[in-house]
């Protein structure tokens, strides 16, 4: 059984929180011993989580933890610049991620996956997808030959085709991503946006179809 501490107590960790129970829960339905234990959360932000439903603890705060053994992290958090500066705090301590695919995903076999990605209920991976380290999947559509490179976000009922999405970029929901474009890194595609063409690095595009906006 893999030890689990979850960073960040907000919505996103709790989320995580919730796909980790459900995995288990599925795996001891089945006479099957369970993959994680929970050890709490990193926050560095008073959480009632009681108030949350939630049955696990604040252990520590990000800035002071230190490394116990031989747990592994997952990062509740979904905004690519906050997620790389989480990771790359732990990561100078020692941390390792973990990979968390929610079982009411589909997510091909034949997928490349990095380190520390959470793939979300509601979620279809396509065949030949690559996935860099510390990519949010979150119930979007990921059609195949398409490329995702770390620290990126997708949100709900996203669609990308075949296209690379580059380091660090943020697509809201409802947004589709068409083939054969690149949206460039730490860009933001705002929601129920449609990419047809080039975006180019650290911009906000908007619109149908997408125009750079900020």
């Amino acid at each position: 059984m893999q030890d689990i501490v979850i960073v960040c107590a907000g919505t996103y960790g709790i989320e995580q929180y919730t796909e980790i129970n459900e995995i288990n829960r599925i795996l001891i339905s089945k006479g099957k011993p369970p993959a994680y234990r929970i050890l709490g959360f990193l926050s560095d932000e008073f959480v009632d989580l009681k108030a949350k439903k939630v049955n696990a603890e604040i252990i520590g705060s990000i800035n002071d933890w230190e490394i116990k053994g031989n747990e592994k992290y997952v990062v509740g958090l979904s905004r690519p610049v906050q997620k790389k500066k989480v990771v790359s705090i732990l990561k100078e301590k020692g941390a390792c991620f973990e990979t968390i695919i929610s079982p009411y995903a589909y997510v091909s076999k034949d997928i490349r996956i990095g380190e520390g990605c959470f793939i979300s209920g509601g979620s279809r991976v396509s065949c030949g997808v690559k996935l860099g380290n510390f990519v949010n999947i979150n119930g979007s559509m990921i059609c195949g030959g398409a490329t995702i490179k770390d620290y990126s976000t997708t949100t709900g009922y996203t669609v990308i085709e075949d296209a690379t999405i580059d380091e660090g970029v943020f697509i809201g929901s409802k947004s589709v991503i068409t083939s054969g474009c690149l949206v460039g890194k730490w860009s933001q595609v705002s929601a129920g946006s449609i990419v047809v063409d080039n975006v180019k690095s650290e911009v906000i595009v908007f619109g149908m179809p997408a125009q750079e906006i900020g």
